[in-house]
């Protein structure tokens, strides 16, 4: 088999079929698709065997241990392909994406390859959020959401690896909800494999529709990146301690009855959050719900940071 792909779902019926259309357009004729549901009530497994039904590659794997990280170990031992794809659920892959990614891996110096995101959302509430979480004040330097140019990068979304990775390198880390991607990404990185990141790869994710899913999401990503970090010390980029320190002097606020001076950061973050949230191409109504959505970004992620 030349290419396995290995998707997580769950509760994704509003999503399936698009998903599956998606990814049998750009999908190679050689190639095995795994469904790995973790437990799904909305008929989202129901639906996934209708479709293998009608597409033979389409394969249901179930996993009980419902995180991301155990079912996509589970797929890989049933997987033959030579290449192994992770992607997402919530989004939509441009037609050449898994040939431009083969094509990528046997032609040039690289053992994984993705592409940036293109971050949409389909109300006024996630198109905010997408438009922050493609912003460097939302979310840093992430390379794959803020810029499109082909560079060698630390993690990626959605990738594409050499089989050779995983048997060199080992599978996900079952003891991460989240980041277990990022944690693989850096261990790679640490162990010399590289990740190349090209513009022709883009995807289409689709956000949260809420401010409180996002919040919970990022609340995730905080609370878990200690133990990756702790796994994998390389890792560590500033912009992963910038929101904990953004939390811990919001605590401190109360200093500024001494020292009024104190108050100069958090008006200077009132200052840019207002700058780039009305410098988007967004409606009024998005430009507003921005104004919110950028600290549900920062003290979601900070909050979940010192839990950690």
């Amino acid at each position: 088999m030349l290419l396995s792909v290995i998707c997580p779902v769950y509760n994704e019926i509003r999503f399936i079929d698009e998903l599956v259309h998606s990814l049998l357009q750009a999908l190679p004729a050689e190639k095995e698709i795994f469904l790995v549901d973790g437990g799904s009530t909305d008929g989202t497994r129901e639906r996934i065997n209708t479709l293998s039904s009608q597409f033979p590659a389409i394969r249901l794997i179930e996993n009980p241990e419902r995180f991301v990280s155990a079912g996509f170990n589970k797929a890989f031992f049933e997987s033959t392909g030579n290449y192994i794809a992770f992607i997402g659920a919530h989004a939509l892959y441009p037609k050449d994406y898994f040939k431009t990614a083969i094509h990528i891996l046997q032609n040039e110096d690289c053992h994984a390859v993705g592409g940036p995101l293109k971050q949409e959302g389909k109300n006024k509430v996630s198109k905010a959020i997408a438009y922050c979480m493609s912003s460097k004040f939302g979310v840093g330097d992430t390379e794959f959401r803020t810029t499109s140019e082909k560079r060698y990068v630390q993690s990626v979304a959605f990738a594409v690896y050499k089989r050779e990775v995983f048997e060199k390198a080992g599978l996900l880390d079952e003891q991460l909800v989240r980041n277990q991607d990022d944690e693989f990404h850096y261990r790679l990185n640490e162990k010399g494999f590289r990740i190349l990141m090209v513009p022709e790869m883009k995807s289409t994710y689709f956000v949260r529709d809420s401010i409180a899913k996002l919040f919970s999401q990022y609340f995730q990503y905080g609370l878990y990146k200690p133990l990756v970090l702790k796994k994998v010390k390389s890792g560590i980029r500033i912009r992963h301690l910038i929101p904990t320190a953004f939390v811990g002097y919001l605590l401190s606020l109360p200093i500024a009855i001494l020292f009024p001076i104190w108050l100069l950061p958090f008006l200077l973050y009132i200052i840019l959050d207002l700058l780039f949230s009305f410098r988007s191409g967004l409606s009024l109504e998005s430009k507003l719900i921005s104004i919110a959505v950028f600290p549900a970004l920062h003290l979601s992620y900070g909050l979940g940071f010192i839990a950690g």
